[in-house]
């Protein structure tokens, strides 16, 4: 029948009770009119045909005739529709009905050969289903299970997913999932007749209804979820196959399982633990053994109701949108428990009302330690596993970093640079008083290697240009590290024979520099003297001595030493950048190196290769990465003899005083090592240190390179924050107050004060380490002669570099 017909038809049927309503008035109408009509209007009549006046009793009679047969005509009409609509209906069912009962015949007797060869041909995709290999998100935690960040797949078809075993399943979720879904789950062979005669019965009857069962949704899920909308006959047969082969395979727990994992719940949600997480804001908790209790372990039976109603129509019931309708259907699955005895309806009531005051809104995204985190996916992550398989596949990974260390790094270096800092240790501003607006921090487990902390600016969201906050200065600066260097220039010198008393006069003095000569100053503007010994040199950074240690050791042999210790961009300093001025730090390095490189004198010469992660598990729980102990890790790159000489130097407090007056942040309440460092135009602040048990790097600055104000230095700028998380780490880790340990080959000896030698009749004697068998047996004079000429040690000497970088203002 044509379209406009069916409206014909349609208008006619829902006209008939308004005729009705105005017979009267179209009587009385007619009558008026038939009235006023004379022979002559009415027409030609037949021959013989005797004229008489029309009556209402007439009228009356002929219009409930015309009005009896129309609506005869449209009954008739409308039946006829109706017979060939259902007809055509009743065709498609049965013919639904025959294909699936003849093939579920088929495989009930056990005859169904092309059924069987059907199913195992789809089995591969039915065990991925159950071994987990479904994509999944990747999370991040730090070493006691707390999470840092999640990572998944955003594109279509793809999102959140962490697979739950069903133990870790609440029965809530289950029965609220059974109730709306699918409620002979239980009893069922994968498909339910009842449920199937009742659809075709109700779809016949124009009421749309399904009766696919969770694990004919299941089915459709994993394999025609791009033919939902041509559900053929066939695909339903096969759809039936694979129902009730997934039934006899696998136990209904485990298909109830690997349901609730699939099933998409809106909002790149896919599978329930996603979803308790997105809309409720739950988080699991896990320990730094890996063992979770999942989010949907905390679910209340609001929330499991909820949840449960939403893979229908996840859109439509998307409570952040539409939280009417989520509710409506929350109620729809309370009232299917109450009816089916899960549940009373007081605890309907309860349900129903938590959720009516609950407010929905998107949980937040997760990013703790961001610089941290974003190290960790370039650079290790990615490359060993590839970007898609990150995203997809479900691994957790347990990192070194201590997540409550961090934060209180954070606010530190928040603290510090924002309120207050130390300016001749008082209180101060460095934001105000220094135009010092960033800061960098790592802390790092020196016998492990292991990074606990890593902050790569004070403020990740910052725009400011000086901030820059999402650049990780700790990692990706490459910076000059000022004197924070000179330990590497002095622990080269006494691998060649140099020791701590000895004798490095603190002169002005001027040193070849290809075409430009060489005098730097001190810090303070002024020289210390013709007796200054090394010890006191690197204590209070003097520069004079540093580059002396420097010549005696040669540029190639420090480079190599710093290559050794970590250093890799100072190592590969040009040629035409080497000279006198490296001794005062003008080689960039990073901080994360140089707080590796610093390590490596906490642990006596042994470097740790830098580590930040612990253990990787795979989606089902295997651990396929285990950071090995560190005794099969470490390489000695120094000798203990000559860590421990550098340590005992920039860990003197007394040695230090002669610069910086007691009290000032290098100190603790326990032994440790420190040095400072502020580069040219006072562009960069560093303060490196560490105790036996842990080393911190701080860097402090501008991000756009402007300089300090105030001649802003290590020990004002960086000092104040390293000073704090150390104090802070020490008091969290409850480390014990331990002195460095000493090598058995380092003794010390008796040094003449004015030579640094052996001391002659009458000279003052200074005590102080040597290493074993190095003793000086040269009496000195008390005429003096440079640090280079070998009669002065009796050792060889190494010829100095000749070629150098332009000027360094002297740094501290």
């Amino acid at each position: 029948m044509p379209i406009d017909d069916q409206k014909d038809l349609q208008n006619g049927f829902y006209a008939q009770s308004s005729e009705n309503n105005n017979r009267a008035a179209y009587l009385s109408t007619r009558a008026t009119y038939d009235a006023q009509r004379t022979p002559e209007a009415s027409g030609n009549r037949a021959i013989g045909e005797r004229h008489r006046p029309t009556t209402t009793r007439d009228i009356d009679k002929r219009l409930l005739f015309q009005q009896r047969r129309k609506r005869v005509n449209r009954v008739l009409m409308r039946k006829r529709y109706n017979n060939r609509n259902q007809n055509h209906t009743l065709s498609r069912v049965a013919t639904t009905l025959v294909i699936l009962l003849a093939v579920l015949v088929v495989i009930l007797s056990g005859s169904g050969g092309g059924a069987f060869a059907y199913y195992q041909s789809q089995l591969p995709i039915l065990n991925k289903i159950a071994s987990h290999s479904l994509f999944q998100t990747t999370r991040i935690y730090d070493r006691n299970g707390k999470l840092l960040y999640q990572l998944y797949d955003h594109s279509d078809g793809h999102g959140r997913r962490t697979y739950v075993d069903f133990a870790n399943i609440p029965n809530n979720l289950i029965n609220a999932t059974i109730a709306i879904e699918d409620h002979s789950f239980w009893q069922n062979s994968g498909i339910d007749y009842t449920g199937i005669a009742r659809a075709v019965i109700a779809n016949a009857n124009g009421v749309r209804e399904g009766g696919s069962t969770i694990t004919q949704e299941l089915i459709k899920i994993q394999f025609f979820s791009n033919t939902l909308n041509d559900r053929t006959p066939q695909l339903k047969a096969q759809e039936a196959v694979l129902a009730i082969g997934l039934t006899r395979q696998y136990s209904k727990a485990k298909i109830m399982e690997m349901y609730l994992n699939t099933v998409f719940y809106g909002d790149n949600n896919y599978g329930v633990e996603a979803a308790a997480q997105d809309y409720f804001n739950l988080k699991p908790k896990c320990n730094s053994k890996g063992q979770c209790i999942p989010a949907i372990a905390q679910l209340d039976l609001a929330q499991a109701s909820l949840i449960a109603g939403l893979p229908q129509s996840p859109s439509l019931y998307m409570p952040f949108a539409n939280k009417e309708e989520a509710l409506k259907r929350q109620t729809e699955v309370l009232d299917n428990m109450v009816s089916q005895h899960m549940i009373t309806s007081v605890q309907e009531n309860q349900a129903e009302k938590e959720m009516q005051n609950y407010k929905f809104k998107p949980s937040p995204v997760v990013l703790n330690a961001p610089h941290f985190v974003n190290y960790l996916i370039d650079t290790i992550l990615i490359p060993l596993f590839g970007a898609a398989n990150l995203e997809n596949g479900g691994y957790s990974i347990y990192t070194t970093l201590d997540l409550d260390l961090e934060r209180e790094v954070e606010a530190i270096s928040k603290k510090w640079i924002e309120t207050n800092a130390m300016d001749s240790y008082g209180e101060s501003n460095l934001r105000v008083n220094y135009n010092l607006n960033n800061a960098a921090v790592v802390v790092q487990d020196p016998k492990t290697g292991e990074i606990l902390a890593m902050d790569g600016s004070v403020d990740y969201n910052s725009i400011d240009l000086k901030v820059n906050g999402q650049f990780n200065s700790a990692v990706d600066a490459i910076r000059q590290p000022g004197s924070s260097f000179k330990p590497f220039v002095y622990a080269t010198a006494f691998e060649k024979g140099w020791y701590p008393g000895m004798v490095i006069p603190d002169v002005q003095t001027t040193f070849p520099n290809g075409q430009t000569p060489y005098a730097p100053p001190n810090y303070d503007g002024r020289f210390h003297g013709a007796t200054l010994t090394a010890r006191y040199a690197i204590a209070n950074s003097y520069n004079i001595p540093a580059i002396d240690a420097l010549e005696f050791a040669g540029i190639p042999d420090v480079l190599t030493t710093a290559g050794r210790m970590g250093l890799p961009n100072v190592a590969a300093t040009p040629k035409s950048k080497q000279g006198p001025a490296m001794a005062l730090g003008t080689s960039g390095e990073s901080l994360l190196n140089m707080t590796g490189a610093y390590s490596v004198f906490a642990d006596g010469g042994v470097r740790m290769p830098q580590t930040s992660v612990l253990r990787i598990d795979d989606n089902q729980g295997n651990t396929i990465y285990q950071l090995p102990p560190p005794g099969k890790r470490g390489e000695r790159v120094l000798r203990a003899d000559v860590a421990y000489l550098v340590t005992s130097m920039i860990s003197d407090v007394n040695a230090r005083h002669q610069e910086f007056a007691p009290g000032n942040p290098l100190e603790l309440d326990r032994p440790v090592a420190a040095k400072t460092g502020t580069t040219d135009n006072f562009v960069d602040n560093w303060t490196m240190g560490y105790t036996p048990n842990i080393t911190v790097g701080v860097w402090a600055g501008n991000s756009d390179n402007s300089p300090m104000a105030n001649n802003s230095i290590g020990i004002t700028g960086a000092g104040p924050i390293w000073h704090d998380v150390m104090t802070w780490a020490d008091q969290h880790y409850h480390f014990p107050i331990e002195d460095f340990a000493k090598p058995a080959d380092v003794v010390q000896a008796a040094l003449s004060k004015t030579t640094g030698l052996a001391p002659a009749a009458g000279d003052g004697i200074n005590y102080d380490w040597v290493i074993n068998g190095q003793q000086p047996t040269i009496v000195g004079s008390n005429s003096y002669t440079t640090p280079t000429q070998p009669k002065r040690l009796g050792l060889p000497v190494t010829p100095p570099g000749q070629n150098g970088g332009p000027p360094l203002t002297p740094t501290q």
